[in-house]
């Protein structure tokens, strides 16, 4: 009996041997390698172009025209009733000299008028003068002219009349032949020598005058609608005995 026994075991076992193969093990799921984490390069700057300087604008030179009178007179002027034996550029050098005239503007007598053309739109005028008048109605000064009856002159002159101040600045506007009664006359200092300016802005003629060439004084304005193509020196009115005025230089700056 125990023989039977142990056969059926052999039996049994040589069976399992000869069974279907074992299924293989399920491998233990394994997490893909990490990754090494490589930061990303940063981005290098694209540089900026250079700024440029802002250059600033020039400053437009209000220069239109500047004479100094030194041995010669500038390109540009042309005498009106020119005398030349009573205008010098050599009796003071580096001024020039007019002998005051009897004649006057308004009657288109006036000798050695020294004109030239007006620039276009608004300017002023500047000279440095050295009179000192004596008698009536002696005048050296600046000329905006257009002709004998559509003139302003502004000058130093002489008037003993009640609306004058004798030695003084005077503004003197003609239109259609009719001088303006207002002269502003306001009193010239003692020194010989004073700077002018006349000024036009449209149909505005501005005066003033310095004893210094700095600080300026209102004299006074007019209005005219007169077209003055030509601007300039003058000196003239003289019924009295002439007598010589001397301008330093003239300039022509413009305005806005």
């Amino acid at each position: 009996m125990k023989k039977i026994f142990l056969c059926i075991v052999l039996m049994a076992v040589l069976l399992s041997a000869c069974g279907a193969p074992a299924a293989p093990p399920t491998p233990e799921p394994t997490l893909p390698p990490t990754a090494t984490s490589t930061p990303a390069p940063l981005p290098t700057p694209t540089p900026l172009p250079p700024t440029a300087t802002a250059e600033p604008s020039p400053t437009p030179d209000p220069l239109l025209f500047r004479d100094e009178f030194d041995s010669v007179l500038g390109e540009g002027w042309q005498w009106v009733l020119e005398n030349p034996q009573t205008w010098s550029l050599s009796s003071e050098p580096g001024w020039l000299e007019m002998v005051v005239s009897s004649g006057s503007v308004s009657a288109g007598s006036a000798e050695n008028l020294l004109l030239r053309p007006a620039p276009e739109g608004n300017f002023e005028l500047e000279t440095k003068v050295k009179f000192k008048p004596t008698g009536d109605f002696q005048i050296a000064g600046l000329l905006i002219y257009e002709s004998a009856a559509n003139f302003v002159q502004f000058g130093r002159a002489f008037c003993d009349y009640p609306q004058c101040a004798n030695d003084g600045f005077y503004l003197d506007m003609v239109v259609d032949g009719n001088m303006n009664p207002e002269n502003f006359a306001v009193s010239a200092p003692e020194t010989d020598v004073v700077y002018l300016r006349l000024r036009r802005e449209g149909s505005t003629y501005t005066t003033y005058a310095s004893e210094d060439g700095l600080e300026w004084k209102l004299i006074g304005a007019h209005t005219s609608d007169m077209n003055g193509m030509f601007v300039g020196l003058v000196a003239a009115q003289a019924h009295s005995a002439p007598k010589p005025a001397q301008f330093d230089y003239f300039l022509i700056n413009s305005l806005p």
